[in-house]
């Protein structure tokens, strides 16, 4: 399969490779020096395994962890940002530009695939099961980042179908004698510019911890012909209508106006979670598929509120969780152009549309822990959850006259289905065995039944084996079901996409294996190898806009990840994944990049003054059996940032510039809609301030 790569692609490999043996060669001259700090690690095996925070190597996923300080220092401004380092992820986008991050190319134009967690609260919207708002979360704002790929991540009881996304916040370290007390201040290209602060209060058993951020940038990038260009649009019945004149290329909205508040406050046993986010962004690509205004919009607002009890008495750990969460899809804009014609009008100032659905989710949880038996413990539990759209109305120019006016369709003929609502009931059951002090056992399964379709029964098990002080083993199967969204099940009345409230869950038997090789507490490399058979995945096309049960893939493919040191003065991270596979047509994994390789590098110039640079590289992505475009071709990306710490005045400034050599970077459009794709931004500017008290 190399024979057929690029000269590039093989390039980026190989270097990637060479340094790789390189790290592990240099790395291993110096094992002598850092065995005793292994041992005296491994002697805590028994209390850390469960603690990912403290040790990752030990948990029974494949797992990846950035800290948020480092992040800074790399001049990463977002969540989004972050996630793209991650071994095996790229990312997707859609007419809406929701940024949807893909795991080993599973399904990429799907929602719902993995689940997104702030402080543990689930904080996917019901509209897209997407998280799409949250991505754009300052790095200042999280203290850490724990990524599982693979659908064995089930957190707090809830389903992660290819991976799982939990973001630590400040607020972990509340009652500990950390200070975490900042304001942040950011400028940079598109005219962004953000500002927000972190605080904690403590008195007796009370505390509180808060965060608050506003930013806004005025973001266009260049589109290209929308889908009237490609006849989408253009009707032959009851007679010939052709819209592909009045198709546009100019810049598509993209702009951004969000602030959010969380609130984490504890009382002894008793803890409250609470955040609201108000997300409003540019129209995107449109609706309908056709360049909206540059002042439309989507609003996406999404806020959420939990409370929870946890004891832990003797050998039992108890907890009790009850929550709500509220989530909005408003859409507001100019969906098809002047003089834009159907079978029944002309739309002569061109056709508009208001798009209002707001959905609730309500859920109550708990689960127990017991470690009284030797070398077990037990975990059961279960979520009951109820979501249902609460709200919803839909206003379209004229659809018999043409006028642009207003018209109240929300009976006549809405956009969502107003009464969509489902309940899902989960239990969970897992045991831990300690066959010995050097290996683990996890099993366990997971019971879901919905209110709109059949009960799933989600086996797990893996192996978690430390050969000896330097070498650990995993292996895992799990089963799991992704359940459909809302999306591909409530829109109705729609030319582009046609939904299905008959849609099963999607199914995914996965097999997985890992090595690492540990150098010493802070130096590892890992390999990962990785098979999925993924059946009645839910998918459809422009031509064929029918939400289905359809295709079967199988995916399988490594990951090699790095993470240490070269010299004393210095971080460095690299890794590799390869990923490919074929679906029940016998056609190659479509709209995944094969072949990725990302990494970073810090160098501590002084101890307060460091530079660092971060380098991509995604390959070419095939595209749909029956999309006739080129592939869509690879492209590489490098940042570089220096980063300054007043250690007297405890204030840090950060210069840093993305895509340095102006790369065109390209996510996949769906098949006769944008023809050159989705454009993303190429060299950008971004200057950090952080004074911390």
């Amino acid at each position: 399969m190399i024979c057929h790569l690029s000269i590039l692609e093989k390039r980026s490999i190989i270097i990637f490779l060479i340094l790789f043996t390189i790290i592990s060669t240099h790395l291993h001259a110096e094992e002598e020096n850092v065995i005793t700090s292994i041992t005296s690690e491994m002697e805590l095996f028994g209390d850390i395994a469960t603690k990912t925070k403290l040790n990752e190597h030990y948990q029974p996923y494949i797992i990846s962890i950035f800290q948020g300080k480092e992040l800074e220092k790399l001049g990463v401004s977002t969540l989004k940002e972050a996630l793209t380092l991650v071994p095996g992820a790229d990312t997707a986008t859609d007419n809406f530009n929701n940024q949807v991050p893909i795991f080993r190319g599973s399904n990429p134009l799907a929602y719902g695939q993995s689940k997104l967690f702030i402080d543990g609260v689930s904080v996917n919207n019901l509209f897209f099961e997407g998280y799409s708002e949250y991505l754009s979360l300052p790095i200042e704002m999280i203290k850490r980042i724990e990524v599982v790929r693979g659908p064995g991540s089930k957190t707090n009881k809830v389903n992660s179908y290819a991976g799982s996304i939990n973001v630590i916040t400040y607020a972990e370290d509340m009652n500990s004698d950390e200070k975490n007390d900042k304001i942040i201040f950011k400028a940079g290209s598109y005219n962004y510019k953000m500002g927000g602060f972190t605080k904690t209060y403590k008195k007796d058993d009370f505390s509180l911890f808060s965060d608050f951020f506003y930013q806004q940038d005025d973001k266009k990038l260049s589109s290209g012909y929308d889908a009237l260009s490609q006849g989408l649009f253009s009707f032959s019945s009851p007679f010939v209508i052709d819209n592909r004149p009045l198709s546009s290329s100019a810049d598509a909205p993209l702009w951004l106006k969000n602030y959010s508040l969380g609130m984490t406050l504890k009382y002894k046993e008793f803890s409250l979670k609470a955040r609201t986010l108000n997300h409003k962004q540019g129209a995107g690509y449109g609706y309908l598929y056709m360049l909206p205004q540059e002042n439309d919009y989507l609003k996406s607002p999404s806020h959420y509120l939990e409370l929870a009890y946890d004891k832990k008495i003797d050998d039992y750990d108890i907890n009790i969780a009850a929550g709500a969460k509220y989530d909005t899809f408003d859409y507001n804009a100019k969906v098809a152009p002047d003089n834009f014609k159907t079978p029944t009008a002309i739309f002569s100032d061109g056709m508009y549309g208001e798009y209002y659905a707001k959905q609730r989710t309500l859920y109550q949880a708990a689960s127990l822990k017991y470690s009284g038996f030797e070398n077990h413990t037990i975990s059961i539990g279960y979520r009951l959850t109820n979501e249902e759209t609460i709200d919803m109305f839909y206003k379209l120019s004229n659809l018999t006259t043409g006028n642009a006016a207003l018209v109240d369709y929300t009976q006549t003929r809405p956009f969502f289905d107003k009464d969509a609502k489902r309940n899902t009931y989960t239990f969970t059951i897992e045991d831990e065995y300690s066959y010995s002090d050097y290996l683990v056992f996890t099993y366990g399964f997971n019971y879901e039944k919905t209110s709109l379709q059949n009960s799933n029964f989600d086996p797990r098990i893996s192996a978690v084996y430390q050969y000896d002080v330097q070498n650990i083993f995993k292996a895992i199967y799990s089963k799991l079901d992704r359940n459909p969204s809302w999306q591909e099940m409530f829109i109705i009345n729609n030319h582009a996409i046609s939904t299905n409230k008959n849609l099963k869950p999607e199914h995914v038997n996965a097999y997985e294996a890992a090595y690492i090789r540990k150098f010493s507490s802070d130096a590892h490399l890992q390999v990962n190898l990785f098979f999925l058979n993924n059946s009645k995945q839910i998918h459809n096309t422009t031509a064929h806009p029918d939400y289905e049960n359809i295709k079967d893939i199988d995916i399988y493919g490594t990951e090699l990840e790095y993470k240490g040191n070269v010299t004393h003065n210095d971080q460095l991270y690299l890794n590799y994944s390869f990923v490919d596979g074929k679906d029940n047509d016998n056609v190659e994994l479509a709209i995944a990049a094969q072949h990725m390789a990302k990494g970073y590098y810090i160098y501590n110039i002084k101890n307060n003054i460091s530079i660092s640079t971060i380098l991509k590289y995604v390959g070419s992505k095939e595209r749909e059996q029956k999309d006739t475009r080129e592939k869509l071709s690879d492209y590489y990306t490098v940042d570089a940032s220096l980063y300054y710490k007043n250690k007297i005045n405890d204030y840090s400034l950060t210069l840093s510039v993305k895509n340095i050599f102006d790369q065109k970077v390209k996510h996949p459009s769906a098949s006769d809609t944008y023809p050159d794709d989705y454009t993303q931004e190429q060299r950008s500017f971004m200057v950090t301030y952080v004074k911390r008290f």
